[in-house]
């Protein structure tokens, strides 16, 4: 068993310029957006305007399907050594399960891929209104079993994800053993939501979040298990058995939704005797790595958590 805290105090400045710019302008517009199935429909297509944009260079995206599920594979030519040789990311975007996609985090998914030199796997996961909480779950297991038949090592296939995408990662992993299925070889969550049930959180580190609006996340909560699919295991990730998981790797920002949470987690992992590592950050926002393309602190979480990974496989 391994485990380490690490806290990182120094802020870039566009990490500084980053958290401003949404406090004072993304949050307040999240206050105030409608949760109607309407307003999430609108919401929603952020992805398709991200989509607009130029794709990453010096990689090759590819659409395909795991079980039935949309995803993008994306690979750099470089091609990995040593442990990661073989090895497979599938990552699951966050969005509160109800917004973003392919489009917001092929970015993330492209830096990872070429500087690990494996394929990335993205999973367009089913979200409200199309379902709940238990809708997104049935897309990733599809997704995570039909990996298992596909790619190159199904011992080596690294669970990804951030926010709402992190659940789905850990999620993955636990019923993955509870089925009886090869588990993930580790697990990299990046704001992983790890509790349905936020209200028991301190309320100033959710007032204190740059751009997640409490009331509006708190809104959510009934929409996340009126969804037509149950739940497998444990509601949330925190609550299940601490040993079913492979070794986990967490990041956070010091003021988010999501900090309380990591860490409570980590100390459950470690008394386990699980291999854990956990990094907290001073001065980013909720699920900051996926915007690794801006923020040298995101590219450096990308590449701590893929040494992780490499370290445990």
């Amino acid at each position: 068993m391994t485990f380490t805290l690490t806290w990182h105090d120094d802020v870039s400045r566009q990490a500084r310029v980053l958290a401003y710019a949404f406090r004072f302008t993304l949050k307040p517009t999240l206050s105030v957006w409608p949760l109607t199935d309407g307003g999430i429909r609108v919401i929603a297509k952020l992805d398709r305007a991200v989509d607009m944009l130029p794709k990453p260079k010096r990689v090759s995206i590819e659409q395909v399907t795991l079980g039935g599920v949309p995803c993008e594979m994306t690979t750099h030519p470089r091609v990995a050594t040593g442990s990661l040789e073989g090895a497979t990311v599938l990552y699951f975007h966050g969005g509160g399960f109800v917004f973003c996609g392919l489009a917001t985090h092929r970015s993330a998914c492209a830096t990872m891929a070429a500087r690990a030199g494996i394929p990335v796997y993205s999973v367009e996961y089913r979200q409200i209104p199309n379902g709940g909480i238990g809708t997104s779950i049935a897309d990733a297991m599809a997704s995570y079993r039909a990996a298992l038949e596909t790619v190159a090592d199904p011992k080596k296939i690294i669970v990804a994800g951030d926010s709402a995408g992190g659940y789905l990662a850990m999620k993955v992993a636990e019923i993955a053993v509870l089925e009886g299925l090869t588990p993930p070889a580790a697990v990299l969550g990046f704001s992983p939501l790890l509790s349905l049930d936020l209200k028991r959180h301190p309320r100033h580190f959710m007032q204190k979040d740059a751009y997640l609006p409490m009331k509006q996340v708190l809104a959510l909560e009934d929409r996340w298990l009126n969804g037509p699919d149950a739940i497998p295991g444990a509601a949330s990730p925190i609550e299940a058995d601490p040993s079913v998981f492979p070794p986990v790797f967490l990041s956070t920002a010091e003021y988010e939704l999501m900090r309380p949470d990591v860490e409570a987690m980590t100390r459950r992992l470690a008394a386990a005797g699980s291999s854990v590592e956990t990094h907290v950050w001073k001065g980013q926002v909720h699920a900051f790595p996926v915007m690794a393309g801006a923020l040298p602190e995101g590219r450096t979480v990308l590449d701590l958590a893929l040494a992780f990974a490499a370290r445990n496989l």
